[in-house]
């Protein structure tokens, strides 16, 4: 159903679809179109192609949110981020509401992946380098402690790999809602949670083993390996890797280990809330991965796997769990604590496991 035609503002037909009656409203899945009427104000009607519209998020979304409940979705998370005036702006930047919304979404990436980056690597670099107990994990350990130099290096690569890495999510956005995918966006669309559980799992284990092929083809392709992925693996000690290290790559890195989520999305069916969580998990599991601290509960592929992965390069390619690197071939259990320095009894002991 198309919005109708609302009310009289001067000289322009306001077109909204705030006005719609409330069986309409019913038809718009979360967030619904009430997050559209709370924006509005006289300040913010905007004018796009002879129709006047509440605000230039009403003007994005065509007043049409039944037909495209993903870009609605897309479209209040940016609010969130990026004012309406910021929205004019950049429809009047691109002379398309079509363009202007991504070029939101872009920017909304940014924003958020700047404050999932500070904040998550800030928390976990409190608890493992100001917390009083890790004077227990490194001092009490005999463990070194990575210096500031290797952190502000992390930090500065990880924010250089930010403004491309960002742009993947985009490409995803605009393949949901043109389409090209199996996405959909409600529980009852796919049949209920039966449905949903099954095709949930089923995505997940497909991108688990597309970013294991993907990560292990970075390492055993020399030319991906050396002028890509060796970029990440200069942090190859314990003492290297902290939770800065999350996202320090090579900006095709990123978007090459994350290109599964989306690779299998026109094949999968997948709920678009839920796709959403899973690449916000993913940014919080890579800084956790990366702190070379020892929590870790099997069969989960937890930080003290991926320490190994870094000092030994050929194992433990996985992302979250052990069963692709069992499978293949690749895995190799953590035959100590990290970090600290062994006997050479101990390291006469020491066995590869696969």
């Amino acid at each position: 159903m198309r919005t109708s035609l609302a009310m009289m503002n001067g000289e322009h037909m306001i077109y909204s679809l705030t006005t719609q009656n409330s069986f309409t409203s019913s038809l718009v899945p979360f967030p619904g179109i009430e997050w559209l009427q709370r924006i509005a104000t006289n300040e913010s009607a905007y004018t796009w192609n002879g129709k006047t519209f509440t605000s230039a998020y009403d003007a994005i979304m065509e007043g049409d949110a039944t037909a495209k409940p993903c870009r609605n979705l897309n479209a209040y998370f940016n609010s969130f981020f990026l004012s309406s005036l910021v929205a004019e702006r950049a429809i009047e930047l691109t002379g398309s509401v079509h363009i202007a919304h991504y070029l939101l979404c872009y920017l909304r990436n940014f924003v958020a992946a700047f404050v999932i980056y500070y904040g998550t690597a800030g928390i976990f670099h409190y608890f493992c380098y100001v917390h009083p107990m890790s004077k227990k994990t490194f001092e009490g350990a005999k463990r070194i402690r990575p210096a500031w130099s290797i952190m502000w290096d992390q930090i500065k690569l990880s924010q250089a790999s930010m403004a491309v890495y960002v742009l993947l999510p985009v490409v995803d956005e605009w393949m949901v809602e043109s389409g090209y995918t199996r996405v959909y966006h409600t529980v009852a669309e796919i049949g209920g949670w039966p449905y949903y559980t099954t095709y949930m799992l089923l995505y997940f284990m497909c991108v688990e083993v597309g970013i294991y092929w993907m990560h292990r083809t970075l390492h055993t392709n020399k030319w991906l390996y050396k002028n890509v992925h060796m970029l990440h693996h200069k942090y190859n000690k314990p003492e290297t890797l902290t939770p800065w290290c999350s996202i320090a790559f090579h900006p095709v890195d990123g978007i090459l280990q994350a290109s599964p989520y989306v690779v299998f999305l026109p094949i999968v069916p997948c709920h678009y809330l839920t796709h959403f969580m899973l690449l916000f998990f993913t940014a919080i599991w890579a800084t956790y991965i990366h702190d070379a601290m020892d929590f870790n509960v099997d069969p989960i592929m937890g930080s003290k796997y991926h320490t190994v992965h870094h000092t030994h390069y050929i194992y433990n390619y996985g992302q979250v769990f052990q069963f692709c690197d069992w499978f293949w071939g690749t895995l190799r259990v953590p035959d100590g604590p990290t970090g600290q320095l062994k006997t050479a009894a101990s390291r006469r002991a020491t066995k590869k496991v696969v």
